[in-house]
């Protein structure tokens, strides 16, 4: 058998009074008012959120700036630094051929001062030998009868020049007898 569909009943809506469209406006006041609230919140946050940008910004262009300069800085100080090492290299290695110099200068003077005393003495040694040769042949010459040495000696035929020679020899030979040894 078939079914019969029973019918229900229509519900029934409870009755609209007065007040609720009341209560719908307030209701939808309060969400307006909240949304504003929120919306003014926002805003606030997004001005500030603009702000803290713009001042991150300006602060990033600052550090920015600060940094160029610091490696423009640096590399006007490593440039001086390189020549400043530079220079004092150079003056260190001027020093040093100055050094060598000197060396070979005090080597050179004590060689050609060891040559002159070298050539001192052989002319000392000349002039002594010279001066016994005079003394020889003056001697030759002079008569056997004077053999008396307080008697004064008979003028001689001797060439002004190799009796200053004599002098100077003797006189050298008194003053420094020392140095003629060695």
């Amino acid at each position: 058998m078939p079914t019969k569909k029973v019918a229900k009943p229509p519900r029934s809506r409870p009755a609209r009074s007065a007040s609720a469209p009341a209560a719908q406006l307030k209701q939808l006041r309060s969400t307006v008012q909240e949304l504003r609230k929120k919306l003014t919140q926002a805003a606030h946050k997004r001005r500030l959120d603009v702000r803290v940008i713009n001042e991150a910004k300006r602060a990033r262009a600052q550090v920015s700036k600060q940094m160029k300069m610091l490696r423009e800085q640096g590399r006007k100080l490593a440039g001086e630094l390189k020549s400043a090492l530079s220079e004092s290299d150079k003056r260190h290695k001027a020093r040093e051929a100055a050094l060598a110099k000197i060396a070979e200068l005090k080597a050179d003077l004590t060689r050609k001062t060891g040559e002159l005393k070298r050539k001192s003495y052989e002319l000392a040694e000349l002039a002594r030998e010279s001066a016994a040769k005079a003394r020889d042949i003056i001697e030759e010459k002079a008569p056997p009868a004077a053999s008396n040495k307080a008697a004064a000696p008979a003028p001689l035929d001797v060439n002004p020049a190799d009796a200053n020679l004599l002098v100077g020899v003797e006189a050298e030979r008194q003053t420094t007898p020392d140095e003629h040894d060695g």
